[in-house]
């Protein structure tokens, strides 16, 4: 084989792997489960329930959207959260979490009304590309 042959066939290697890695579905990396959140006093950082499974190492974003329940029973974006993170498959969830932790802050102080949380993760691999993964929490209530 000639040289220019080999660097071709390599080529041909690299490229056929970086192909196949960015047809690779969000899940090669992320599998979260079901979000459910409890129902809450104002003032009280409501408890929840999730699980995930960080299959392998990525860099992530991630935006939380609280949506609040009108009067005419739609939906409206009341707060939204947004940060990012380097997600290994040995970090782990909190054993208390709670809506403050998932959205990064000390405290959330929601009116009294019937809520849920849209959560969308980014996933950036090294190879390039990015995936997209969403989650819709249960419908919460915080009362006085």
């Amino acid at each position: 084989m000639t040289w220019g042959k080999f660097i071709i066939a390599a080529w041909g290697v690299v490229l056929s792997l970086s192909l196949l890695t960015s047809a690779l579905p969000a899940s090669w990396w992320f599998e979260p489960g079901a979000v459910r959140v409890s129902d809450a006093r104002r003032g009280v950082c409501a408890e929840m329930d999730f699980d995930r499974e960080i299959n392998r190492p990525f860099f992530g974003k991630w935006k939380v959207t609280v949506m609040r329940k009108s009067g005419s029973g739609k939906w409206y974006t009341f707060r939204i959260f947004s940060e990012e993170n380097d997600y290994r498959p040995d970090n782990s969830l909190p054993e208390d979490l709670d809506l403050c932790w998932w959205t990064w802050e000390d405290s959330i102080d929601l009116p009294p009304g019937e809520y849920r949380i849209n959560t969308l993760w980014r996933i950036f691999p090294t190879a390039g590309g990015v995936r997209e993964v969403r989650r819709t929490s249960n419908t919460f209530e915080v009362t006085p």
